[in-house]
């Protein structure tokens, strides 16, 4: 399959109400374009999500095209992606940020994609490939790292993914594993009450945190108004 752009349904699992395609604009010469559920409310009355989600609150959330994602893709543009850098996404749903990354980056760029909801594990290869990027695929549960894979990575992505204040602390002990020194961690939020919780939480551990509106300016955080949240560690001493 490499270098091959998929464009089969087929390839994907099948979902109550099918897939579509997704363009999105994120600032190159061609969209993204992205198989997403045609109705992921569908997805909440699904019998294996419904007993999945009694154990570990597993939500079908990766199935929609969350505001903050296309609006990170676009600032994406702005960011000096080395054609060699290492790209990981974490939460990545559908694989917008990730894959804006890559295509914007250029063919050098190590991509790894990463969720835990085997339906969004399954579509992630697939829409990577849509788009010409040949992309590695991890099941990552923050919360047990312990059995993750090893790397170190010159950008972390996240969007929409520091909503709950419990799994704040567990998303930054991934930054800590995973960010190389000197590199940097984007997360976009769209204004949800607990970023400044996550902000604090950042800053304790030692990184240098940025704000940035939706058109790259810094900011402070603001309810209902996207944030670009950009991590940095303080030295190379501090990386782990």
């Amino acid at each position: 399959m490499d270098g091959v752009t998929v464009r089969r349904v087929d390839e994907l699992p099948e979902v109550d109400g099918g897939w579509e395609v997704l363009d999105v604009d994120v600032g190159a010469a061609d969209p993204v374009r992205l198989w997403a559920p045609r109705e992921p409310d569908r997805l909440l009355d699904d019998e294996q999500v419904v007993e999945r989600s009694q154990f570990n609150d597993s939500m079908p959330y990766w199935a929609w095209l969350w505001d903050s994602g296309p609006t990170m893709a676009r600032l994406l543009a702005r960011e000096s992606i080395g054609g060699q850098a290492a790209v990981l996404e974490l939460g990545a749903g559908l694989g917008l940020a990730g894959i804006a990354a890559a295509v914007l980056g250029g063919p050098g760029v190590d991509l790894v994609l990463t969720d835990h909801d085997p339906l969004s594990l399954a579509a992630l290869p697939v829409n990577a490939r849509r788009n010409g990027i040949e992309a590695r695929v991890w099941d990552l549960d923050w919360r047990h790292l312990g059995e993750a894979p090893e790397g170190r990575f010159d950008l972390i992505l996240g969007c929409d993914v520091a909503y709950e204040a419990k799994l704040q602390e567990p998303l930054l002990d991934v930054v800590d594993r995973y960010l190389a020194p000197g590199g940097v961690a984007l997360f976009a939020d769209p204004g949800r009450t607990r970023l400044p919780g996550f902000v604090r939480r950042a800053t304790a551990r030692g990184y240098r945190v940025e704000l940035e509106d939706a058109e790259g300016s810094p900011a402070e955080p603001e309810a209902a108004a996207f944030r670009l949240v950009r991590l940095r560690r303080e030295s190379a001493a501090g990386a782990g």
